[in-house]
């Protein structure tokens, strides 16, 4: 794809990303991490629809549910010196091998969205995730014998249409998971030579033919504490 500037540009500014590193979450099950986050953070900035939290070696970026309006924020972000994507979030399971309140690691990601097109095209019809910072998600979870499974995802811009034949056809080609916006944000890292990678944790169940949601489970929100926080504030 042959890379232009954009006419139209992001208008946002704020001091430097620390270590120009990111932990993206564009959906939150409860309103206890913000507090956590605005209990630590040297300072903040209001990124709408959302808020961003710096922290010692990183900020978070609460924000954006789905692939435009995440992109929309990560753009913003550029300004200040974006450099890594670490996407925390949430996502449907679509393999009996996933269920509710375990850890997901994409490998690769398909596309159902429409932004990720205007960045860059899939090669072999996937999006991948940076090695490097896929080996550090998989180190985190490894030292700390957090259990988590890998496979690829699908990003839809249309969760409510998500049919029986649309199931089908994505088992047949072996996609585990389904989420709004990870083929996108990794588009948007190809394309400006960024780093960007994901870790999702399992909140509803499609695999059956049959929506289970879970989203507001003991499994789930326990999940959230167990990989999301440690990785955050740890770092």
């Amino acid at each position: 794809m042959k890379k232009q500037l954009s006419i139209t540009r992001p208008e946002f500014s704020g001091p430097p990303l620390p270590e120009g590193r990111l932990f993206f979450l564009p959906f939150l099950l409860s309103g206890d991490l913000p507090r956590k986050l605005a209990a630590v953070a040297a300072r903040q900035l209001e990124v709408r629809p959302g808020r961003l939290y710096y922290l010692k070696k990183s900020a978070v970026l609460c924000s954006a549910l789905g692939a435009p309006a995440s992109i929309m924020a990560l753009e913003k972000m550029r300004n200040l010196g974006l450099r890594e994507i670490y996407l925390l979030s949430y996502c449907g399971s679509l393999s009996p091998e996933l269920a509710a309140g375990q850890a997901f690691l994409p490998l690769k990601a398909l596309s159902q969205e429409g932004t990720s097109k205007h960045y860059a095209r899939p090669r072999a019809g996937f999006f991948f995730p940076s090695p490097k910072l896929l080996k550090s998600l998989k180190n985190f979870l490894d030292e700390r014998k957090l259990a988590f499974s890998q496979g690829a995802i699908v990003s839809t811009d249309a969760p409510y249409r998500e049919t029986a034949l649309w199931l089908q056809s994505l088992q047949k080609k072996k996609i585990m998971a389904v989420d709004m916006e990870m083929s996108a944000i990794l588009a948007l890292a190809e394309f400006y030579r960024l780093q960007s990678a994901g870790l999702f944790i399992v909140s509803d169940e499609l695999f059956s033919g049959q929506w289970k949601n879970y989203s507001r489970s003991r499994p789930v929100l326990e999940a959230t504490a167990s990989y999301f926080y440690p990785l955050i504030f740890a770092t």
